[in-house]
């Protein structure tokens, strides 16, 4: 009986194979691609041994059972499920640091009891929102408070003084604004009013110093 010899067995296995560290099935792989190709199916030659061991029928595929896609790669899922609302932002932009047009201070007294000259509030309806890394955020994440009321007027309820207003959509102050019946709100308070419903939104009370 003709015993193979070691040359006969590099035959068998075909150029480039080392059939002495037992990598076979690795340099058949190489022949069809690459060495990606080649992890690949190792994998694939696993998968379909597990197969078998359980009872099922291996794949017919080169490699053993094709992979499994992912949800979103079925065509007729991605068609399914909606593409997002886009979010209404009422005509917002980010207006850097700009936070309103100034009008006309008012003279208050302060908290160690001295007349000085107030401009203005600030809070979130002239601020700009920012984001835990410090940025400024998206004006679509913007919260939806901020959105609701792009445009707002800051005025002393007394005297009907603007003192300053804020057009985020414009990045100007408010263009042709009337203040509207004071008479219900407070007096001696400065209030922040949407420009256009005349919502109150914040206000705070003073002590007017006049001259």
């Amino acid at each position: 009986m003709h015993e193979a010899a070691p040359e006969d067995e590099g035959r068998t296995e075909g150029p480039g194979d080392d059939a002495r560290t037992g990598r076979g099935p690795r340099a058949r792989a190489l022949l069809v691609g690459g060495a990606l190709v080649v992890a690949v199916l190792g994998v694939g030659v696993a998968a379909a041994l597990t197969g078998r061991a359980a009872g099922t029928e291996p794949s017919d595929a080169v490699g053993g059972a094709p992979a499994a896609e992912a949800p979103g790669d079925d065509p007729a899922l991605a068609a399914e499920t909606p593409a997002p609302t886009p979010v209404e932002t009422n005509g917002v932009q980010q207006c850097g640091t700009f936070t309103g047009t100034a009008g006309t201070p008012v003279r208050v007294r302060g908290d160690d009891g001295e007349p000085t000259e107030l401009g203005g509030l600030e809070g979130w309806w002239n601020g700009t929102p920012a984001s835990d890394a410090g940025g400024w955020l998206d004006v679509e994440k913007w919260p939806r408070q901020v959105l609701d009321h792009p445009a707002t007027v800051t005025v002393e309820t007394t005297t009907g003084t603007v003192l300053e207003s804020f057009d985020r959509r414009t990045c100007t102050g408010v263009e042709g604004w009337t203040a509207p019946d004071l008479s219900a709100l407070p007096p001696s308070t400065v209030v922040v009013l949407d420009a256009e419903t005349g919502e109150v939104l914040a206000e705070h009370p003073v002590e007017l110093v006049t001259p």
